[in-house]
């Protein structure tokens, strides 16, 4: 039919519509399918979020679970060796033995103080407390309790049965020391220094003029319970005789003070000379003044926290580049730290390479040598008080005698010129438990990258006011050193 639509045209365009329709739903169910799919990869993606998560629960869970098992068989493991020293102590019969004791003793705390710590760690992380992490909290104190009397019995038997005692001391003498000393002078700030960690200061009547720390001592000094026996150099024996002491401490090398112990001899004052050429000899003098005193425990656990804080500068400076460094002891004339010190040991300890370790002790050298030298780092002690020592003046000095050719030496260039001033340049100073503090000090002035600084952000006056030391190490190092640390501070 002309004009119009025939049946098989109707009823292909119905077959059209049929399709568009069916094409229609079918890409409708597609869509759903896809959603579908979609939400079930979601699901499964949750699901191994879910479970990656149980997992990392699980071994929380299994993690904190093995620390308490492992804590539980190390207060075991201490709970025995405590009971074998308490049978011990009993029938402890030579001063070797008893020695052996306080060593365990220091060693003992030490450990504790760790497991201490790693209990906390397991508070702070959200672990379960459990019944299981109280009893052993509760064993721990038990143990720290009944170490501390032990401590106390070791120094009481060490003080009733072994007086007299020989104490071989710097200078390679014997010394009889008859009964525990009440009466105790010291001749030297690292001497004060070192009763005072090993906790004799309070048997201490008199002190040369520079001891000063603990911040305590100088209360006493002006309240007239501490008398003052002359200087570091020149102690007055009137002085030291009209104290009536039972023990004076003195240090190896000063020749006053070896003067000294012949001049007290006459009285019967016995007179100890502590060692003070390297840090293993602090580390010895602790446990020198600790037999004399009758302080052997507190002398061996001071002891192991000193060492346990120069073992941590090394830590953290490990696999730094030394630095080449160079110390002036006092700028005109010219002196510096050698090798053979104590002074050098903390150089290269806080990473830097002493320029100077091939001399000894504390040499008078030129000013042409730092330019033959020529350290990266230059770093001025303080004047200890005597005043006069600046950067500033030290410049004058070196240019004086150098002229133009001082800008030649790396340090002078770079603007690495500092001075150690207050509490960082006596504990660089003296030879006592506090010189790690200067370790960490010259380790930031040295390595400023290691405490995330650059050279140019470090004050030329180096001070606790100007350079946070403890602020700077907050993080870096375990809690104990840095409580040892802030005690070195005052």
């Amino acid at each position: 039919m002309q004009g119009g639509y025939s049946l098989a045209h109707i009823a292909a365009g119905i077959a059209v519509v049929a399709l568009i329709v069916l094409g229609a739903g079918f890409y409708a169910i597609y869509q759903e399918l896809a959603s579908l799919r979609s939400q079930v990869e979601g699901l499964n993606t949750r699901y191994e979020e879910i479970s990656e998560s149980l997992e990392n629960v699980q071994g929380a869970f299994e993690s904190s679970r093995g620390d308490i098992e492992s804590i539980a068989s190390s207060l075991e493991s201490i709970q025995d060796r405590v009971s074998s020293i308490e049978e011990r102590l009993g029938s402890t019969a030579t001063q070797s033995d008893l020695d052996a004791v306080a060593r365990e003793l220091a060693s003992l705390s030490q450990q504790l103080e760790d497991l201490q710590a790693r209990i906390q760690a397991l508070e702070e992380s959200g672990a379960e407390r459990g019944e299981r992490l109280d009893q052993l909290a509760m064993a721990l104190q038990d143990l720290q309790a009944r170490l501390a009397s032990l401590e106390e019995r070791v120094d009481e038997v060490y003080s009733s049965l072994y007086f007299p005692v020989t104490v071989v001391d710097g200078t390679g003498t014997p010394v009889v020391i008859l009964e525990r000393p009440e009466r105790i002078v010291s001749m030297a700030p690292s001497a004060t220094e070192a009763l005072y960690y090993i906790g004799a200061l309070d048997r201490v009547v008199g002190v040369d003029q520079y001891s000063d720390f603990p911040p305590e001592l100088n209360e006493a000094k002006e309240a007239g319970d501490v008398a003052v026996i002359g200087g570091y150099w020149n102690p007055s024996i009137e002085a030291i005789l009209s104290l009536e002491p039972d023990l004076v401490v003195g240090v190896s090398s000063v020749p006053s003070h070896i003067q000294a112990r012949k001049v007290l001899a006459a009285y019967g004052i016995p007179v100890i000379l502590l060692p003070y050429s390297s840090l293993e000899d602090i580390r010895e003098s602790l446990i020198m003044a600790g037999k004399a005193t009758g302080e052997v425990v507190s002398a061996y656990k001071a002891a192991v926290e000193f060492d346990m804080a120069v073992a941590a500068a090394g830590i953290l400076l490990e696999g730094l580049e030394p630095v080449e460094t160079a110390v002036i002891v006092w700028p005109n004339p010219l002196f510096v730290v050698g090798g053979g010190t104590w002074e050098h040991e903390i150089i290269e300890a806080a990473g830097g390479v002493n320029v100077y370790g091939d001399t000894q002790g504390w040499p008078q050298v030129s000013y042409e040598s730092l330019l033959e030298k020529d350290p990266d780092v230059i770093i001025l002690m303080g004047d200890h008080g005597e005043g006069g020592v600046t950067v500033e003046g030290f410049m004058e000095a070196l240019e004086s005698q150098l002229g133009d050719a001082a800008w030649e030496i790396d340090a002078v260039a770079s603007g690495r010129i500092y001075i150690l001033l207050d509490e960082y340049n006596d504990s660089f100073a003296r030879p006592s438990p506090r010189t790690v503090l200067s370790m960490f000090v010259m380790a930031a002035v040295i390595h400023p990258e290691a405490f995330d600084m650059q050279p140019d952000s470090l004050p030329s006056e180096v001070s606790p006011g100007t350079l946070d030391i403890l602020a700077l190490l907050e993080g870096r190092l375990p809690g104990e050193v840095l409580e040892f640390l802030g005690g070195a501070l005052g």
